[in-house]
């Protein structure tokens, strides 16, 4: 078997599950792990033959695809921001919305010393990379599950870089009580209301951890109420709090963000125009 033979194997079994970017893309994970290809790899070597035994391999995570399980979650690592990230079925799984997100704040605070929180840290994706791109910062990581906190702190390991993981949940007061104040602050909460799950594949609904995705029709804005109220007192003046938001919620969060006391509130498109991100300044 040919490594075009993989590529049409996984366009034949994955057609209608996946569009043909998405399923080439897991062609190359799969051939990443199994062989240890690069892109380039896979895009000169399409005429090479595969080793007999490290076909069943690459068979096998064809098989678990076609059972709507993430690419990410049969091989148990990802890439977020060029660096590689452990991700099992406790973290969501790092999207590249929030690589926009990361580096609107690397590009608006270059060459800045900050004290930064990352709240619902999941994989530790955010935090891990921000400690990389501002190295004398102090980076703080929160996360309601310990399971995640686990994942985030090996990530940390992985990546060779000192964050401080602290097992907070941003809806009880009492907790969040005994952060310090920061510089900057930002987060990626659940905010897919249960609605919307019509619009989500099966390997995101039956896979990705729900409490890290979904919120109640009747209340989506228990999360950036918690941040909002939570970053009125521990912002400092200067500071500035990043988020990634609902697409179809943007006009009702510059409401809650403005009577919380912030100004200068940014919502800005993604790749995909897509209102996906937000960012704002206190009023002291």
């Amino acid at each position: 078997m040919k490594i075009k033979d993989i590529t049409d194997l996984f366009l034949k079994e994955l057609a209608g599950k996946y569009s043909e970017i998405e399923i080439k893309n897991m062609v190359l994970y799969a051939l990443q792990h199994v062989l240890n290809f690069s892109k380039p790899d896979y895009l000169l070597k399409k005429e090479d033959k595969i080793e007999e035994d490290k076909v069943p391999y690459i068979t096998d995570i064809l098989k678990k695809l076609n059972l709507d399980i993430p690419i990410q979650y049969i091989i148990g690592s990802t890439e977020f921001f060029g660096l590689p990230f452990i991700v099992n079925r406790d973290v969501l799984i790092p999207r590249p919305e929030t690589e926009e997100l990361v580096d609107w704040i690397i590009k608006e605070n270059k060459n800045k010393t900050a004290s930064i929180l990352d709240i619902g840290t999941g994989s530790g994706c955010i935090a891990i990379i921000l400690k990389k791109y501002f190295p004398e910062s102090s980076v703080v990581a929160i996360d309601v599950s310990k399971k995640a906190l686990d994942v985030a702190k090996e990530n940390a390991f992985v990546n060779d870089t000192s964050v401080k993981f602290h097992k907070i949940d941003i809806l009880n007061k009492d907790e969040c009580s005994t952060l310090p104040e920061f510089d900057i602050i930002v987060s990626n909460p659940p905010y897919v209301r249960e609605s919307e799950k019509r619009l989500m594949k099966n390997n995101v609904l039956n896979y990705e951890p729900k409490e890290a995705l979904f919120v109640p029709d009747e209340n989506p804005f228990k999360f950036y109420k918690a941040i909002s109220s939570f970053s009125a007192m521990h912002l400092r003046r200067g500071g500035f709090l990043f988020l990634e938001i609902n697409e179809n919620l943007s006009n009702e969060l510059i409401e809650i963000f403005n009577k919380t006391g912030f100004s200068d509130i940014v919502i800005r498109k993604d790749i995909n125009g897509k209102h996906r991100m937000l960012r704002s300044a206190l009023i002291r």
